[in-house]
């Protein structure tokens, strides 16, 4: 299992958006917008249109991106660079043209008769999920420009669609989270029964709430990142935690891009070693 992950400093907050072509009502800076729901579309589908160019205001440090809720088909990639100059002419950081949806199939695993293109998830459970476009780097960049590409020529809507943009560094605790760690569907609808015994609901959006906690975190770790998280975040900010990283077949199922759903103490139980747990809401 991998080290859990956490990105709750995000730089495209405080970016200037520039490039591509996107339309006046949905602008690239929207994927500034914290609430995913508010999206940022492009005019058309082809690839001069779909780019997008962010410049931090001074060279900041880069581990972790991601590009929640968009609306790319199975065929679709994207490209990701880092640089220190507007022109990009040395990136930093390079990932070259991926697939954007995760493959969750391992060729040759899966229910018979069952059939999942390239292993990857089908459209249908893919937009109950607000599928999510994530690249880790393997060390930090230290870059003051990034830019966006996404390609998706033949997508059926003639355009292309991100709800939120993550470009940060990301915290991975030393001593990994403890077990016990949760996560459930959380289901607000409300079901009312008539005098006939019929069943009626208010059906509701579910969301997934993510509990977990660290019993055997170090003193520079906890205040200079679990402190500072809950400091800057509150309940309104928003951050994305990724669980098990290394778990490509249902690392979609255990991220959960959202809110802090309350605060919580720090406490010192042992010498040396605190203390923390989180409660993360998904937003959607």
């Amino acid at each position: 299992m991998g080290t859990l992950l956490i990105a709750y400093r995000n730089h495209a907050d405080q970016a200037v958006f520039s490039g591509g072509a996107w339309t006046a009502e949905l602008p690239a800076a929207n994927l500034a917008d914290r609430q995913p729901s508010r999206v940022a579309r492009t005019l058309t589908s082809t690839p001069d249109d779909t780019v997008a160019d962010l410049d931090f205001g001074g060279a900041r440090p880069v581990r972790f991106v991601a590009l929640v809720r968009h609306n790319l088909t199975q065929a679709g990639r994207w490209r990701l660079r880092l640089a220190a100059d507007p022109a990009f002419a040395e990136p930093i950081h390079d990932s070259g043209w991926t697939a954007i949806w995760p493959a969750v199939t391992p060729f040759g695993v899966g229910v018979w008769g069952e059939f999942h293109w390239g292993g990857r998830l089908s459209a249908e459970e893919a937009a109950t999920y607000g599928i999510a476009a994530i690249h880790v780097l393997p060390v930090p960049a230290i870059a003051r420009y990034l830019r966006l590409e996404l390609a998706d020529p033949g997508h059926p809507d003639g355009y292309l669609q991100a709800g939120r943009l993550v470009a940060g560094p990301a915290w991975q605790p030393r001593v990994n989270l403890q077990y016990g760690w949760s996560i459930e569907q959380v289901d607000d609808s409300r079901t009312v029964r008539s005098r006939g015994g019929q069943s009626y609901v208010d059906v509701q959006p579910k969301f997934r709430r993510l509990r977990f906690a660290f019993d055997y975190l170090e003193r520079d770790e906890v205040f200079g990142q679990a402190y500072e998280l809950e400091r800057l975040k509150g309940v309104g900010g928003d951050l994305m935690v990724m669980v098990d990283p290394d778990d490509l077949q249902h690392r979609h199922r255990h991220t959960v891009y959202g809110v802090l759903a309350e605060t919580a103490p720090i406490a010192n139980p042992t010498p040396g070693r605190f203390a923390k747990t989180f409660t993360v809401d998904e937003l959607l």
